[in-house]
Parts: C-alpha cells; sequence; structure tokens
C-alpha cells in the first residue's frame, strides 16, 4: 500500500510515534478533529467550485449602467460678507 511517498512501514513509525506523545485516550479525540478538518475543508472547496461554476454561467454585464449628479450651485462661505459687497 502506497500512499503517495509514504508506504506502510512509513505510516506504522508515525502512528507508534503519535501513539507514544498523544497517549491511547487522546487519540480518538485527535482522529475526530481530523476527521472533522478535512470534512470543513471538503466542503469549503465545494462550495468554492459550485461558487465558480454559477459565476461561469452568469452573463457578464460590458457596461455597468451610468448614474448622473445633477450640479449644485457653489453657495458662498460666508452669506453676510456676500450681501456687504453688493
Amino acid at each position: 500500500m502506497r500512499l503517495g511517498p509514504l508506504g506502510l512501514p512509513e505510516i506504522l513509525i508515525i502512528l507508534v510515534v503519535v501513539l507514544l506523545i498523544f497517549g491511547p485516550r487522546r487519540l480518538p479525540e485527535l482522529a475526530k478533529g481530523l476527521g472533522q478538518s478535512v470534512r470543513e475543508f471538503r466542503k469549503g472547496m465545494r462550495d468554492m467550485k459550485k461558487d465558480l461554476d454559477s459565476d461561469d454561467d452568469a452573463p457578464v454585464n460590458a457596461a455597468a449602467p451610468v448614474t448622473s449628479a445633477t450640479p449644485v450651485a457653489p453657495t458662498p462661505a460666508n452669506p453676510a460678507e456676500s450681501e456687504s459687497r453688493a
């Protein structure tokens, strides 16, 4: 059995080291956490692929609608000044 560059002897050595480090009581917790992490990662990848596929199906608008603002007449900074000049 080959799992990438790791063979059965390498995997067994890794499992023994993990068992020695964490102990038999924490091993199920670690396996459960690892399984949940892998599940969430796969779900995220699936959702991302679905979003990318749906973006490809959506029509692309070349030009966005242009909205024009109505110009506003400038107001003097100090109304009393403009009245005294007049």
